[in-house]
């Protein structure tokens, strides 16, 4: 498994910039990331998006920390956090209230304007986001915080990230 700062020092090469991420900022926290990889969606509308997805869960909040590479520059995408793996489609929005509001405080969305996640002329976007709530996490059940989706806008989804 990676450690934090591999996770950053990977994505400083990918995206020029680095996360928030010294790993002794994260004591006492559980530490999930994974890589973006393309859907079938994204592959058939020529991406060829990468990247890395980090969520660190605490006592009493969620953060998540995204760089992506291969979208379309200056355009606005939505991303946050799922309740699948990539290998079932994401599944569907992670609620901290299942059945709750689709959006924020009850959804936890990537963001680096407004509400969406917009790249930049180069194609890279880099964006977080923060819940005050402890996501669940695991593999065991179908509402735990699995994966982040990254989405074209319109709403189809063409990257995903399990997040192990």
């Amino acid at each position: 498994m990676h450690s934090i700062r591999t996770i950053a020092a990977a994505t400083a090469v990918v995206a020029g910039v680095a996360l928030p991420a010294a790993a002794e900022a994260h004591a006492g926290r559980d530490v999930l990331h994974g890589g973006f990889t393309e859907t079938a969606v994204g592959e058939a509308l020529d991406y060829d998006i990468g990247g890395v997805a980090v969520m660190i869960v605490g006592a009493d909040s969620t953060d998540v920390h995204v760089v992506a590479r291969g979208l379309d520059p200056a355009r606005t995408y939505g991303s946050h956090l799922h309740n699948g793996t990539c290998a079932s489609g994401g599944g569907g929005h992670y609620q901290d209230s299942e059945g709750g509001a689709t959006t924020p405080p009850n959804e936890l969305w990537i963001t680096n304007v407004g509400t969406g996640l917009v790249s930049r002329p180069s194609g890279v976007a880099v964006g977080s986001g923060t819940a005050a709530w402890q996501a669940r996490t695991g593999a065991t059940a179908q509402t735990n915080a699995r994966s982040i989706v990254i989405h074209e806008p319109g709403g189809a989804r063409i990257a995903c990230a399990d997040l192990s």
